[in-house]
């Protein structure tokens, strides 16, 4: 299995339209309403919908919390995993200047890989093509946080090399769910 990070671009845009059509996103797996935004925002402009998935610089208006709260929008950069064809997404947000992140983020990395290409190991492999470029970042560590209940995402962590620092509640913004901390040092 050779896999890649890939910034978004035109040229393996098909790819990603195809697994939105199944209906995935990486917010869901059954996210029927999601991938319908997101293909109609695609066909409006695929280069604004590109370029909305990288931000290193942090641009653009805060963000509102759900009680109302009005926090600052920190820089990420989302990259496709592939293995020639489209696997799934790995994003990397942090704050400038340290490895902390605003108690309003529960982790530096999200990732989602589609349904038909689980079980391969493909998002532990992707956690560990970011380390490079996290530690380019002055980053010293990644936090990886998931439902607690989630077992896969907490077998992709530990198989990446992160530790189990706590489970704790996640608050209101995710649902008050119980949720793991892993890290993963970076040195």
């Amino acid at each position: 299995m050779a896999i890649a990070l890939l910034t978004p671009k035109v040229d393996f845009l098909p790819r990603y339209i195809a697994a939105l059509e199944r209906h995935w996103t990486p917010d869901g797996d059954n996210d029927r309403d999601g991938a319908a935004r997101q293909l109609a925002r695609i066909q409006r402009d695929p280069d604004a919908f590109l370029a909305s998935l990288v931000n290193p610089e942090g641009r653009g208006d805060p963000i509102v919390l759900e009680d109302g709260t009005s926090v600052p929008r920190l820089p990420f950069v989302r990259f496709w995993i592939t293995d020639g064809d489209y696997v799934g997404d790995l994003n990397l947000r942090w704050q400038r200047g340290t490895s902390e992140l605003p108690p309003y983020v529960l982790g530096h990395i999200g990732y989602a890989v589609v349904p038909w290409k689980r079980s391969a190991g493909y998002a532990s492999a992707a956690i560990r093509l970011v380390m490079p470029y996290a530690r380019k970042l002055g980053l010293a560590r990644l936090d990886i946080s998931m439902d607690a209940s989630n077992l896969a995402s907490r077998r992709t962590a530990e198989k990446a090399g992160a530790d189990l620092i706590k489970i704790f509640n996640a608050g209101p913004e995710y649902g008050d769910v119980a949720a793991c901390l892993y890290r993963l040092g970076l040195d």
